[in-house]
């Protein structure tokens, strides 16, 4: 969600969060973003992986009320077990020059992001005198 310079976004609450739902015919497909991404394990259970950035494969299984954090750049997907499994992922910040949130796919991309923290200075705690 990047808004013009100047304008004030409230961070996102979600109420009632409808989670996706996921099938052993549907899996959630290998996949990375320019952002941070968050799992909620809503229903289900299922067998997840990460590649990392050496390309190392982990894999894992998440199951309800598990929470899973994606670091940007990092590619991911799942499996569901026995039946049917329901995510709420979401995002978190969008970096600037980021694609919009979606799944992208390293093998057409052809590079991987990074997140670098700009720190900007401030007065706002200076103290006087």
């Amino acid at each position: 969600m990047l808004k013009a310079k100047g304008e004030i976004e409230a961070m996102p609450v979600f109420k009632k969060p409808q989670p996706g739902r996921f099938t052993v015919e549907h899996p959630v497909e290998k996949h990375f973003h320019d952002h941070d991404e968050t799992w909620i394990m809503m229903g289900g259970r299922c067998r997840a992986y990460m590649i990392d950035r050496e390309g190392n494969r982990e894999e894992f299984i998440l199951e309800e009320g598990d929470i899973w954090m994606i670091e940007a750049g990092i590619e991911h997907g799942c499996d569901p077990i026995d039946g049917d499994c329901y995510i709420f992922p979401f995002a978190g910040t969008i970096p600037e020059g980021s694609h919009q949130p979606g799944h992208y796919y390293m093998e057409k991309e052809q590079y991987m992001p990074t997140l670098v923290c700009r720190k900007t200075p401030l007065d706002r705690y200076r103290k006087e005198g």
